[in-house]
């Protein structure tokens, strides 16, 4: 036919994914964002000029919360206009006045005005962040006007604090700029931004001069106003492609695909925007890979909060987040990247090492041997001590910290053995070389049976030690009087730690892929039992047991029936004295946690304890999604709240996937029972 092109499968469903998000956008609020590229541009004055011309419309608008800071012109413009009291917080004894969120439902109207988006709010509100306030009020129907600056979006804070000097702390996640149905850029030449700042229309006094000799200078305002003027260009080219994917102009997708990694280091950061910007410029899906190596198991609470936190900035920036394990980074990057069809990657700058006269090979020229084909994107380091790995000092007491008390007692054992082997040798007039070969079975048992690499360390160099002592002459002396036996020695030792070395990161390998069995055997379990389920209290019997076999924790479901939330199922972790059950119980279903439970019904998206909403919560409770419905809510206690790691929260998304299926189904069933009844009556 006519040589038409037909889509592709991948284009068609595309093109079917973009359509049901703008036919879900059209059922919420419209986000209308009034940008900046400093304070002082008129941002919030444009911003009550287009609520006044709503007004002059009949539409119903509120100021939800302006700060008109202490600008004559900007107050006069909320003269008339409906105001939302202020929730007054108490914060170490001051009352500090944030939006009233609540407040703000109940209100419901059609348009309302809230200021300074990636404002941070008081602890004590339902979110941490303005945004998340925003965001709810989005998904209740209510369409919102609110102000930023362009330093505030999250991917371009390391361009702005390289301008500027200044790292920005509130930042928004990138995301909810782009969701914003509306974007008005509030220019301003630098000129006369500078001017108004001498009249003390901005800031006054000390504070105005300050600003004039840091912030407020000609040339760095330029800069800031050109990421501005780009950042628009690129929404507007993102908004055409969406055009081009609903009316079938050109292709659905460019195919690319940038990945970038998580680690500890503190420049991570900053190549986690770089990629997150990239991503956005090519259109390309985003994926970060977390490889856990052995360090990073052991490591201290320092080094994972700030892995933690660099996770937590990817997803932020929309990127999926995946988890491999292995030794070789490089190599499970390249890995990874094949079978993910990855085009880009972007790395941050690793360190030159000097060992034995030559330089070893970086990472990023690692994963250029294994992955020749990828374009590989190096961020180089600004801040002191970036490239350098956290693990490259191990300080002696910290080594000593990770043997155990048995572990030591086996290694001795085994150095005991050793040397009675031995003695037997020597009797029967064995050469060294046997000798040497029963300490190095010793080292390498050593190695099997116990932990980590600190014994089987000691293990070689007492082996060195125990030789030298009962075994060279003279003997029972630490000399030796033949000039070979220093080499002896030297290749004894080095032997003996390879080999304990070696067998040490068998033994984790195989502790890993025990690890990486038994979890799967437990989403396999839990998929088959699930399968089997008749009814929503059997599926809760059955999630709550495979999160237990995961996790250990108290869990607590709640299950929604014909629009009624159930009483909640809980199940007290192992451990849990009889005594203290019943006031644990009410502890667990107090009004506070059942608050959370229901907004997370209401909102779909989790809450509670380690999240950014309701974080005072005793649990973490996640939403069991059917279609855009939540069907059933997953409280998790975490008593010392910590944070869920990356592979086990992904494990228990992926068990509440299922769950949602099984629920969905059981309400099938329901309906199509119900229905026939009701037509057996009718006849």
């Amino acid at each position: 036919m006519g040589g038409e092109e037909r889509p592709s499968p991948r284009e068609l469903l595309e093109k079917i994914r973009v359509e049901e998000e703008m036919a879900r956008k059209k059922e919420l609020g419209q986000l209308k964002i009034f940008l900046g590229y400093a304070a002082g541009t008129g941002k919030t004055y444009t911003m009550l000029q287009a609520a006044g011309e709503l007004e002059k419309q009949n539409i119903d608008v509120v100021a939800g919360y302006v700060e008109p800071h202490a600008r004559p012109e900007t107050t006069a413009l909320l003269e008339g206009l409906e105001q939302l009291p202020f929730l007054m917080v108490d914060y170490k004894g001051v009352k500090i006045r944030e939006f009233d969120l609540d407040a703000a439902l109940k209100r419901h109207p059609k348009v309302i005005l809230v200021d300074e988006l990636a404002h941070t709010n008081i602890q004590g509100c339902r979110h941490s962040k303005r945004y998340q306030d925003i965001e709810e009020l989005l998904e209740h129907g209510i369409n919102v006007y609110t102000t930023v600056n362009i330093q505030h979006l999250e991917s371009l804070n390391d361009n702005v604090a390289s301008i500027t000097s200044i790292m920005v702390r509130e930042t928004i996640p990138d995301r909810v700029f782009d969701r914003a149905s509306q974007v008005k850029l509030v220019d301003i030449e630098p000129e006369e931004l500078i001017e108004r700042m001498k009249e003390g229309k901005i800031y006054q006094g000390v504070q105005a001069q300050r600003a004039l000799q840091n912030f407020f200078t000609r040339d760095k305002l330029t800069a800031l106003r050109e990421i501005a003027l780009r950042r628009m260009a690129d929404r507007v080219n993102h908004l055409a492609e969406e055009e081009k994917k609903i009316f079938g102009a050109g292709e659905y997708s460019t195919g690319e695909h940038v990945l970038t990694c998580i680690s500890p280091a503190p420049s991570n950061a900053k190549v986690i925007r770089t990629a997150a910007r990239l991503a956005y410029a090519f259109h390309a899906e985003f994926t970060a890979l977390y490889v856990e190596t052995r360090y990073l198991q052991n490591a201290d609470e320092k080094v994972k909060k700030r892995r933690d936190e660099n996770m937590r900035l990817a997803r932020s920036l929309g990127a999926k987040v995946a988890t491999v394990n292995g030794e070789d980074v490089s190599r499970q990057i390249a890995e990874y990247a094949k079978v993910s069809n990855v085009t880009k990657i972007v790395m941050g700058r690793t360190a030159h090492r000097i060992l034995f006269g030559q330089t070893r090979k970086t990472l990023v020229e690692s994963l250029n041997q294994y992955a020749p084909n990828l374009d590989v994107y190096v961020i180089p380091d600004l801040q002191s001590g970036i490239g350098q790995r956290p693990y490259t000092i191990i300080k002696a007491g910290k080594f000593l910290q990770g043997m155990k008390g048995t572990d030591f007692w086996i290694m001795l054992g085994m150095m005991a053995v050793s040397t009675t082997g031995g003695s037997l040798l020597a009797h029967f007039q064995m050469t060294e070389a046997n000798i040497i070969m029963a300490y190095l079975l010793g080292v390498m048992l050593t190695a099997i049976f116990t932990q980590g690499y600190v014994c089987s360390v000691l293990a070689s160099l007492l082996s060195v030690i125990l030789f030298n002592y009962f075994f060279t002459v003279p003997v029972h002396s630490l000399q030796a009087y033949d000039a070979s036996y220093p080499v002896t020695f030297a290749m004894m030792f080095t032997v003996s730690l390879l080999t304990s070395w070696n067998m040490s990161k068998i033994q984790k390998q195989n502790e890993e892929n025990a690890k990486r069995a038994y979890r799967t055997e437990i989403l396999l379990v839990n998929s088959k039992k699930l399968r089997r389920a008749k009814s929503r209290q059997q599926v809760s019997d059955d999630l709550a047991v495979q999160i237990q076999k995961l996790m250990q924790f108290t869990v607590i479901i709640y299950m929604k029936k014909d629009g009624v939330i159930q009483m909640p199922s809980i199940y007290l972790r192992g451990g849990i004295e009889n005594g203290g059950e019943e006031s644990l119980r009410a502890d667990y279903t107090s009004r506070a946690e059942q608050a959370v439970v229901k907004w997370v019904f209401e909102n779909g998206h989790r809450a509670g304890c380690t999240t950014h909403t309701l974080p005072n919560a005793k649990a973490i409770y996640l939403p069991v999604m059917e279609d855009d419905k939540v069907s059933a809510v997953v409280g998790m206690v975490l008593e010392e709240r910590r944070e869920i790691a990356v592979f086990e929260y992904n494990l228990i998304s992926a068990m509440l996937d299922e769950a949602a299926l099984v629920l969905e189904r059981i309400q099938k069933m329901e309906d199509l029972t119900k229905s026939i009844s009701e037509h057996t009556l009718h006849h």
